[in-house]
């Protein structure tokens, strides 16, 4: 048997048996319009592009800058169970949470409690069937803090590579439904912490982002400049401005919602199925690789026009049901904004953004945002899983500028389990005062 077919051969098997070792993700059914153990690479991924995110489509056609390794594949893998943990799911108050119009011309939620806003989102007014979604997106589960190491690996239009090292650490601070956890008093509802930890030249460079617990309130964006010992406040219009070099802005920092909410226009447009690595491989996560490239074991080298890729070591994927969201800014707010449009494919069962293809004003292709992850367990809460920020592994191909991303994280700590490293000290690592604890 020649080493490509044994390959194939390990790789299908290595998906339906790595799925079915876990309890977590039991199949849902077994009438898929993709037969687990499918492989799809360059010969036959157009028989199953309706089940891929455009830019994911534009990836696999190779017409522009970014294309796929010759020997890319993707092993399917039986669709999996991830709902939203039980305790979360008993927060829920169905009909205390309403939309309301904003003098912008958006709407927010008022009388969020906890839990799901809209537990049946489909109910109700179409015209505000986006806006439903959207929210339950916005207060989809988080843990109370997680937090993970991470490789920012960067590739520019010449082949050139880099990677940061840096702390990613997130942190919900309102609403909070955990076991087992305090209720705090902080006037904001999430944060996103990363630090620099590698290279030295850049060691300490912090960006911090807090969102209030009022949705209609502008985040506040920080960034620690190690040379200066300080922290500096920054000004709205950073909110597109990139994070640790690489093609991720501030607004994508909570994978998903932008800031700011009232400022656009939510539209629903379709709900579809969609080919996502939603139980990655804990060896993929395991490792970020070597200086110059990613673990050759899970993903293919990147390099002029050649971008990174999970192999079917990372991990299965596996066809879920999502809904489609349009978001745009409204026309009064657009001008000078990052994107003309996000369309976000929001997973039906547990609201993560599985994907998100970013276009400009003019409607173009501008990124694509491709999640692989892997479930987390939750301290004190047995046989629940969280799908946590901090350990998604990400790839962020940027097709106007011909520049990409690579997110490698190892898996994340959550709750208690980030006690021993400390990021449960919301003072330090979740509000504007830790930043001046960063050398210390």
């Amino acid at each position: 048997m020649s080493s490509g077919k044994a390959l194939i051969k390990f790789a299908v098997w290595f998906a339906v048996s790595f799925l079915a070792a876990l309890p977590s993700i039991a199949a849902e059914n077994s009438d898929s319009p993709i037969p687990p153990g499918t492989v799809i690479n360059h010969q036959n991924w157009e028989n199953y592009k309706q089940y891929m995110p455009d830019s994911m489509q534009t990836l696999w056609r190779g017409d522009t800058f970014w294309h796929l390794s010759p020997d890319a594949s993707i092993v399917v893998g039986p669709t999996g169970s991830l709902p939203l943990p039980n305790f979360f799911q008993a927060a829920t108050r169905p009909g205390t949470a309403e939309l309301k119009k904003q003098p912008q011309g958006g709407y927010v939620t008022e009388g969020y409690k906890g839990g799901v806003p809209f537990p049946d989102p489909m109910k109700g007014d179409p015209s505000m069937t986006g806006e439903r979604i959207y929210w339950d997106m916005y207060y989809r589960y988080h843990p109370r803090v997680e937090g993970a190491v991470c490789a920012f690996r960067t590739l520019d239009r010449y082949g050139n590579k880099s990677r940061i090292d840096a702390v990613g650490v997130y942190s919900q601070l309102a609403f909070n439904s955990d076991p087992d956890i305090a209720p705090m008093s902080t006037p904001y509802y999430y944060n996103t912490l990363s630090e620099q930890i590698a290279p030295e030249a850049g060691k300490y460079t912090t960006t911090l982002i807090l969102q209030p617990v009022d949705p209609t309130a502008e985040w506040e964006l920080y960034a620690f400049i190690p040379t200066l010992r300080r922290s500096l406040r920054l000004s709205q219009s950073a909110r597109c401005a990139p994070v640790l070099g690489t093609d991720l802005t501030n607004d994508d920092m909570f994978a998903g919602p932008p800031g700011l909410p009232q400022l656009f226009a939510i539209t629903y447009v379709r709900t579809q199925k969609i080919l996502m690595m939603f139980h990655g491989s804990d060896g993929c996560f395991g490792s970020m690789g070597g200086a110059d490239a990613p673990d050759p074991k899970y993903w293919t080298d990147g390099s002029k026009g050649q971008l990174y890729f999970p192999k079917p070591a990372c991990g299965p994927w596996e066809l879920r049901d999502v809904y489609v969201l349009s978001v745009k800014r409204l026309p009064q707010y657009s001008a000078g904004y990052c994107y003309g449009n996000r369309v976000i494919y929001v997973d039906k069962q547990n609201y993560y953004p599985d994907y998100m293809d970013l276009y400009d004003s003019n409607n173009k292709l501008y990124k694509g945002l491709m999640d692989f992850l892997e479930p987390n367990t939750i301290p004190g809460a047995p046989g629940q899983y969280a799908l946590n920020i901090s350990s998604s592994d990400a790839i962020l191909a940027n097709f106007q500028d011909n520049h990409a991303s690579l997110l490698e994280c190892l898996k994340s700590c959550t709750n208690h389990q980030c006690d021993q490293q400390g990021y449960s000290d919301a003072s330090r690592w979740a509000l504007p005062e830790g930043l001046m604890k960063i050398m210390q």
